[in-house]
């Protein structure tokens, strides 16, 4: 198999020392590199220099410099180097790629319904990860257009701008309870219009918007509330509540999930008040993706 039975004394670093004084014309050099003394680089240069009688290298000003006969041998040296990483890569199994998805949803998305999808995931056994952004004051609609979000849950009917190349579909629908910590509020079961208006209350959304889907329908009976402050979330405005009387009105849903303190009282909201549905968004694109199918499927599953 080999040409002369020195060749058989031949090894892979062998072949790199070859290689790297090529490049870099210095044994100190090499043993740097391969972190191996200059004693071992000399022992592999005196092996070659006997299976190929050649010199290979000349010390020439302080460098070494390759003969004519190395130059000719560099080009095989490295389509041998080459063939063995290709077949260590071949024995190794590739992991399988993982699909994420790029999802913009609302926190109620998040709190009551994430960790179900993500379990019906695991237990799928789908090798997907999720990647999930707050939903802002407007739909995503030129990011799901373009492919950048896969999917958005946001709150309808009616609250969300319409387009004709994107789906629909409701999971579910919900309404509203009034948390209180204000103290004429203890003894009472329903907040009536004049005074869920003149309590002072915290706004529950990330957006840097003065109204959502409460102000719109207070707006159409020519009335308006007064917002105390802003929160990032429904836990967030729960605890403002424990430090200043106040009024935050959350997803009926969402409730079980806060922990409410008992000296917050649990209203129910003024008659008439509205109610939402979260809905699924995405692009008409999509239909045609068998993953996008099994990622509708799952979520079926644990739709409200």
């Amino acid at each position: 198999m080999f040409h002369s039975n020195a060749l058989k004394q031949l090894d892979m670093q062998d072949l790199s020392i070859v290689l790297l004084l090529i490049e870099n014309r210095s044994a100190k050099r090499v043993s740097e590199i391969l972190n191996v003394s200059q004693s071992s680089i000399s022992y592999s240069l005196k092996k070659l220099r006997h299976c190929f009688d050649d010199t290979l290298f000349e010390n020439t000003e302080g460098a070494m410099q390759p003969t004519a006969r190395v130059l000719a041998m560099k080009p095989y040296l490295q389509s041998m180097v080459q063939c063995i990483n290709q077949c260590a890569k071949e024995g190794v199994a590739q992991a399988p790629s993982v699909r994420q998805w790029n999802i913009t949803a609302p926190e109620y998305f998040e709190i009551l319904m994430l960790p179900a999808l993500l379990q019906h995931i695991r237990e799928a056994g789908r090798n997907w990860s999720l990647s999930v952004s707050r939903l802002g004051q407007d739909l995503p609609i030129s990011q799901l257009l373009a492919g950048d979000t896969d999917v958005c849950f946001g709150f309808g009917p009616g609250y969300h701008q319409l387009h004709p190349l994107l789906s629909y579909q409701s999971l579910g629908d919900d309404s509203f309870v009034c948390l209180s910590s204000v103290h004429k509020h203890q003894a009472k079961t329903t907040l009536d219009l004049n005074e869920f208006c003149e309590t002072p209350q915290v706004f529950p959304t990330p957006w840097l918007s003065e109204k959502n889907m409460v102000d719109d329908w207070l707006s159409k009976q020519g009335r308006s509330r007064t917002i105390m402050t802003r929160a990032n979330s429904y836990h967030a405005g729960v605890n403002i509540l424990l430090s200043v009387p106040a009024l935050i009105a959350v997803p009926t849903h969402v409730l079980s999930t806060l922990k409410v303190p008992d000296q917050i009282k649990v209203l129910k909201p003024p008659p008439g008040f509205p109610t939402f549905t979260l809905d699924m968004i995405w692009c008409k694109d999509r239909n045609s993706q068998n993953d996008f199918h099994q990622l509708e499927a799952l979520v079926q599953k644990i739709k409200r």
